[in-house]
């Protein structure tokens, strides 16, 4: 019976943890924004994290795509705090959910990860950066940051890049 359950235990680690980077995966994503993130009834903050120009890595001879969205997941989850949650949630993107987090806070988050993205040598010929959305809103409505950090991550990507914006 005990080797029955590891084996499904791992089945459910595999279900809601991104094989590539090992941040939790949009399923799980979707599961906690259902289930709500956090219960103090605090502010939630949400950053919405995308590679800039992602599509020049895993060109023939160079550094692969994993690698690149590897680092980048090791260096958001070494930033943020044990009780923030990351996510891979599309192809490039990372969304970063951080309970109990104010505007202010939620911007120098996203500050220091864009700054570390960029500073941190990730196996590529030229640093790696990225753009963020930041969006802070009631904890019963966590859904709805995410939303709005995604619009500010989309008006990040359409000025060039390597940027915080907040909502």
């Amino acid at each position: 019976m005990a080797i029955s359950f590891r084996r499904n235990k791992k089945s459910d680690d595999n279900l809601i943890v991104d094989r590539v980077t090992g941040a939790f995966n949009r399923r799980q994503l979707d599961l906690d924004l259902a289930a709500g993130v956090d219960s103090s009834g605090l502010s939630t903050a949400t950053l919405m994290i995308d590679v800039d120009d992602f599509d020049r890595y895993g060109k023939r001879g160079e550094v692969s795509a994993d690698q690149v969205l590897e680092r980048v997941a090791w260096v958001v989850m070494a930033t943020v705090r044990t009780s923030d949650i990351v996510y891979r949630h599309r192809h490039a993107s990372f969304c970063v959910l951080l309970p109990a987090t104010t505007d202010v806070d939620a911007t120098t988050v996203a500050e220091r990860i864009r700054s570390n993205i960029e500073s941190t040598p990730l196996l590529v010929e030229s640093n790696v950066t990225v753009s963020v959305g930041v969006a802070v809103g009631d904890s019963e409505a966590v859904s709805q940051t995410v939303d709005r950090a995604d619009a500010a991550l989309e008006s990040a990507a359409r000025t060039g890049g390597n940027l915080v914006v907040h909502d």
